[in-house]
């Protein structure tokens, strides 16, 4: 498992434990903003992180058809 796949995994587990958490009934306002935020910044970067991984399996196909 390659390093970047790792952290996309780390983010993703991150953002499932805020979800749960932020599902609770008893959530402090300005903790469920923070986790909130956070959430979000999580979201940014897997999104990111999956474009640059879709641009370079683009990149890889190119160069196979290249090679045809």
């Amino acid at each position: 498992m390659t390093k970047e796949k790792e952290t996309i995994q780390a983010a993703k587990k991150r953002l499932e434990q805020i979800i749960e958490e932020l599902s609770r009934k008893d959530v402090d306002v300005e903790l469920g903003l923070e986790k909130f935020k956070e959430g979000v910044e999580l979201i940014t970067f897997i999104r990111a992180q999956l474009q640059k991984t879709e641009n370079e399996f683009k990149k890889l196909k190119a160069e196979l058809e290249i090679q045809q």
